[in-house]
C-alpha cells in the first residue's frame, strides 16, 4: 500500500514537471513569434538608416570626383573660338576680381573655377541659371547675380559658360586672340567729361577709372559704388574715402585689408589691388579719380 502510494506521488510529480516544461516551451515559442517580427523590423530600420547614410556618402564622393572624371575621360569637341573669346572678355570684366585672372580663385573671395567639381557636374543650362541668380547668401562672401554686373545679357552669360568649359578642360579651348582691356564707352566718356567740368585730361582719367572699377571692384561694391549687401560697403558718399588724399587711398588699395584687421567691420577680405594684381599705380589712381566723382560736392579730388 505504501509502495503504491509513493509510486503514484512520484508519477504525479513527474507529470507536473513535464507539464511545466511543456508550458515553458510553449511560452518561449509564443515569445519568439512576437519577438521575431519586432527584431526583424528593428533590423530593417537599422539597415535603411545605414543605407541612407551610405547613399549620401557615395553621392558626396561621386560629386567630389566630377572634375577628375572630366579630365580622365575623352575630350569633348573644340569650343567655338568667337564664343570662347567673348566669354573670356566677359570673365575679365565681371569675374576676375573674385576668381583671379587665371580663374584659380582669390583667397577670401572666390573659389577656383578651373578644378571646380561644382562647375563640372552642371549642365550648360544649369550653369547659365546659376550665373543669373548667383549665390548671394554664401559664406564667407556671396556671389551676386551675374557677378554684380546686371548689364550682362543672356548672350554674354552663354559665352561665359563656353569659356568656363574651356577653363575646366584646356583640351577643348581654342587659341584665342590676345585680350585687350575694354575701352570706356561713349556713355562713360560723356559722364566723365561732365564730372571733370570740361577738363579733357581729368575726364580721360575718370573714364578709365570708371571702366576699371566696373571690372575689378563692382562684384563687391556694386555698380557706381552702391555697395553689395554681404559683400562690400557702399563707396559712394563714403566718409573713409573722403578722409584720405589720393596718396593715402592709393596706399590703402594696394595693401588691402584682411578680415583680422580691427578696422575691418565686415569680416570680408579686401585683397591688395582689389584682387587684380595687374593693376598699376596709374590704374589705381584712375579708379580713385572715378571714386572722387561719387563723393558729392565735398569730394577731396586732387587733395
Amino acid at each position: 500500500m505504501s509502495t503504491a502510494r509513493t509510486h503514484s506521488t512520484q508519477s504525479a510529480a513527474g507529470n507536473a514537471g513535464h507539464d511545466g516544461y511543456r508550458e515553458t516551451l510553449v511560452a518561449a515559442m509564443f515569445s519568439g513569434l512576437i519577438l521575431v517580427p519586432a527584431l526583424g523590423l528593428g533590423a530593417l530600420v537599422m539597415y535603411n538608416d545605414w543605407r541612407a547614410k551610405e547613399d549620401i556618402r557615395i553621392a558626396a564622393y561621386e560629386a567630389s570626383q566630377a572634375h577628375e572624371r572630366l579630365i580622365a575621360g575623352p575630350a569633348g569637341p573644340s569650343l567655338p573660338v568667337q564664343l570662347a573669346a567673348h566669354g573670356r572678355d566677359v570673365f575679365m570684366s565681371a569675374c576676375v576680381a573674385c576668381h583671379g585672372a587665371d580663374a584659380k580663385g582669390v583667397q577670401g573671395l572666390g573659389k577656383t573655377l578651373v578644378e571646380s567639381d561644382f562647375v563640372a557636374r552642371q549642365s550648360d543650362d544649369e550653369l547659365h541659371h546659376f550665373l543669373v541668380v548667383g549665390r548671394p547668401n554664401a559664406t564667407p562672401i556671396g556671389m551676386p547675380p551675374k557677378g554684380g554686373r546686371p548689364d550682362l545679357t543672356e548672350n554674354d552669360l552663354a559665352a561665359l559658360v563656353v569659356y568656363m568649359r574651356g577653363l575646366q578642360d584646356p583640351r577643348r579651348m581654342p587659341e584665342l586672340p590676345a585680350w585687350a582691356a575694354a575701352a570706356p564707352s561713349a556713355t562713360q566718356q560723356a559722364s566723365a567729361m561732365q564730372a571733370a567740368g570740361g577738363d579733357a585730361e581729368l575726364a580721360k582719367y575718370i573714364a578709365s577709372g570708371d571702366t576699371l572699377y566696373h571690372t575689378t571692384c563692382v562684384a563687391c561694391h556694386g555698380p557706381a559704388g552702391a555697395g553689395v549687401k554681404g559683400n562690400g560697403k557702399a563707396l559712394a558718399n563714403n566718409e573713409f574715402i573722403r578722409s584720405l588724399d589720393d596718396d593715402g587711398l592709393l596706399a590703402f588699395i594696394k595693401q588691402g585689408r584682411s578680415p583680422t584687421d580691427p578696422k575691418n567691420t565686415t569680416g570680408i577680405q579686401m585683397p591688395p589691388k582689389g584682387g587684380n594684381p595687374a593693376m598699376s599705380d596709374d590704374d589705381i589712381l584712375d579708379v580713385i579719380a572715378y571714386l572722387r566723382t561719387l563723393q558729392g560736392p565735398t569730394s577731396t579730388a586732387g587733395k
